[in-house]
């Protein structure tokens, strides 16, 4: 049954190397991952960022008009963004995090998330640390086409995993979780045996049928509870449904300060960690869930105060009109989110594996059409970015 570890670990690496976020600047210098323009244009992003009431609380700050809903176009000419969204109202406290990995994932921690309900428990720990240093050592060495296969993980070189004979339970790396039931596992792949339909599940559907997506929600939420995950944010569930069996498929991130850890569509770079979660859950219970890079804990925050989104707009006119932002205007852009962006470090020497002791998240303005609808749409092939990025206490063009 370790196929299914090997299908979400497949999951991952594609949702890592999705769609890039914005179109860069031709004659920009190369700075934090993106390309800046010119630095008067920097200057008056920072000057904009600073006009900000940076001695109040942020409890005062949210106060300031700004409105819950906004519908407009920004910048002018060829190049512009039209947006017709919900506005976040800012939080009471923000704060930039530092996440450590949680030394609380032992092996009595690793019992309550196997729940066993019977038989002898085998530890399996060493066969899955050699399988971690195997898979570790094959992917830093050149392939057929000369290439590696490298990557940035959150966490250090532990690993645990515990056996019943049906269950599957493992914690690696400090950050991440791994469970499968072998049974109800095999009842969801038997969906795909015969007829089946995927239904995707919106925001205002999750309370629909006898069995909800909330009601699955909510017994996901229940399992990964013993490996420290106490919120998560859902981005996408499907509803699965075969001749005598159904289930959700779910994609989901976790959050902090109650706000979600998200990157959008960016594309995948050494030095990049993409927190992100899977599970699969029927009416019986969570059949499967992976947690990767999920599970570190704040360890450090630093008190910081968000643009207000009206700042957020002036600053994009600011990157609209240098071309760091290029856009044809005929995309209008539905989400406007406050979310946690993991910050990438430097990229790590390019014949190993990188394990990061730390994770630092920065609140970014997240401005973005779902992926789906901007393929489905033809937007793609206008060049627009289907996501923009602004760090919410800087003003910096994250992606």
């Amino acid at each position: 049954m370790k196929k299914y570890n090997v299908c979400f670990m497949m999951a991952s690496i594609l949702c890592a190397l999705g769609l890039a976020g914005c179109q860069r600047a031709p004659d920009g210098v190369e700075g934090n991952g993106i390309m800046h323009a010119q630095s008067d244009m920097e200057q008056q992003v920072q000057d904009i960022a600073a006009a900000g009431p940076k001695e109040q609380t942020q409890a005062q700050a949210g106060a300031q008009p700004q409105g819950a809903y906004y519908q407009g176009t920004v910048g002018t000419g060829d190049n512009k963004i039209n947006i017709k969204a919900e506005i976040p109202a800012l939080p009471d406290k923000l704060h930039i995090l530092t996440l450590k990995p949680d030394e609380g994932l032992d092996r009595d921690a690793l019992l309550a998330f196997l729940d066993s309900k019977g038989g002898s428990i085998e530890d399996t720990s060493q066969e899955l640390l050699k399988e971690i240093e195997e898979n570790d050592r094959e992917n830093s060495t050149m392939n057929e086409s000369g290439e590696k296969c490298l990557y940035s993980k959150f966490g250090d070189h532990s690993a645990i995993r515990l056996e019943d004979g049906t269950k599957t339970a493992s914690f690696t790396y400090h950050t991440g979780a791994y469970y499968m039931d072998q049974a109800l596992m095999e009842k969801c792949m038997g969906i795909y045996d015969g007829d089946f339909s995927e239904t995707p599940v919106a925001e205002d559907q999750m309370d629909e049928g006898s069995f909800s997506a909330n009601m699955a929600a909510e017994i996901l939420l229940d399992k990964v509870e013993a490996a420290g995950v106490r919120d998560l944010a859902m981005k996408k569930i499907y509803y699965h449904e075969g001749s005598d069996y159904s289930c959700y498929y779910m994609e989901f991130v976790p959050v902090y300060d109650g706000l979600a850890v998200d990157i959008g569509a960016n594309s995948y770079e050494l030095g990049q960690v993409l927190p992100n979660g899977f599970a699969s859950v029927s009416k019986e219970g969570v059949a499967e869930v992976q947690l990767i890079d999920f599970c570190g804990r704040a360890a450090e925050q630093e008190l910081v105060v968000a643009l207000s989104f009206e700042q957020v707009l002036k600053i994009l006119e600011q990157y609209l009109d240098s071309g760091m932002i290029q856009s044809d205007g005929k995309i209008t852009y539905d989400r406007v989110e406050l979310n946690y962006y993991p910050v990438p470090s430097a990229a790590p020497a390019r014949d190993e594996i990188e394990y990061k002791p730390e994770l630092v998240l920065t609140p970014i303005w997240h401005i973005y059409i779902p992926l789906d609808v901007y393929v489905d749409e033809g937007y793609s092939a206008t060049g627009s970015p289907s996501n923009i990025c602004i760090n919410a206490v800087t003003g910096e063009l994250v992606y």
